[in-house]
């Protein structure tokens, strides 16, 4: 897993939209209008290429750590945070650009804080988001990094430099040993195994343009490469099938059921 700095602070809650679900027994419900907000596109270009992200997948943004410290601060810096971006990130032009994206594929209906957070299924616009809304079983989900992704510009791999692994080591250190290629996941493990014995390992794959995702992989090392060769070709299907400007959902689901056969090889998929 890729961590930022400080690692620290031990206590932790999460934000969902404009709203903190604090430390506290008492969960607070989503309003009608932050979940609109949360099921409506974003419009960002990374690395040059132009795509269009529900607000609730940007992980960075709409789902943000708090630290109980100072928690009324943090969750007013986070909700005016998402205002910005919103406003910026709101219509196709002009649209922000980014070094980096921070993004999570998951069952965004599935709510143990707030079950009536399910109401953003059907405000979802692509096909993609509502076929993972509700079913943390789908196909997509299953071949997806199960935590959250970055898209990067990979001219600006020092976007990293703050950003480090389970092993503390630098994740920008472990890119800079990458020669990134086309649709072909490249992996860096850090030099020691975990207390546990899982090797951890930064996974990085050049999608489209400068567009790049990096993400982390672990287990033992044959399963490192296993694991990113087929997370490695479920991004790029994603991103190029889900993220576009026009969106090819039977593409997609062909690419997320042939990377689920037992079958698959570590390659990038083949069409």
């Amino acid at each position: 897993m890729i961590f930022r700095r400080p690692l620290w602070i031990i206590a932790v809650c999460v934000l969902l939209g404009a709203h903190a679900v604090a430390c506290s027994p008492s969960p607070k419900r989503h309003t009608d209008a932050d979940i609109a907000f949360l099921a409506s596109d974003a419009y960002v270009i990374v690395g040059g290429v132009p795509l269009i992200i529900p607000f609730v997948a940007l992980t960075g943004f709409a789902e943000k750590p708090s630290f109980s410290v100072s928690g009324e601060k943090d969750h007013q810096a986070a909700k005016e945070r998402l205002e910005r971006f919103g406003k910026a990130a709101g219509s196709r032009a002009p649209a922000p650009s980014f070094d980096k994206l921070e993004i999570r594929v998951r069952a965004y209906g599935w709510n143990d804080f707030d079950t009536s957070f399910k109401r953003i299924c059907t405000h979802l616009t692509r096909q993609w988001s509502q076929s993972v809304c509700d079913d943390p079983a789908s196909p997509l989900l299953r071949v997806m990094p199960r935590d959250a992704f970055y898209l990067v510009d990979d001219r600006r791999l020092d976007a990293f430099q703050n950003h480090w692994t389970v092993g503390g080591e630098r994740v920008s250190d472990q890119l800079e040993q990458m020669r990134l290629r086309y649709r072909e996941p490249s992996v860096v493990c850090d030099a020691e195994p975990s207390s546990t014995g899982t090797r951890f390992c930064t996974a990085a794959v050049a999608i489209s343009g400068h567009l790049a995702a990096v993400w982390t992989v672990w287990s033992g090392p044959a399963e490192n490469s296993l694991q990113a060769g087929r997370q490695g070709a479920a991004i790029a299907e994603f991103v190029l099938n889900a993220l576009g400007p026009s969106e090819n959902f039977p593409a997609l689901s062909a690419a997320a059921f042939e990377l689920t056969k037992p079958t698959v090889t570590t390659g990038p998929l083949k069409r």
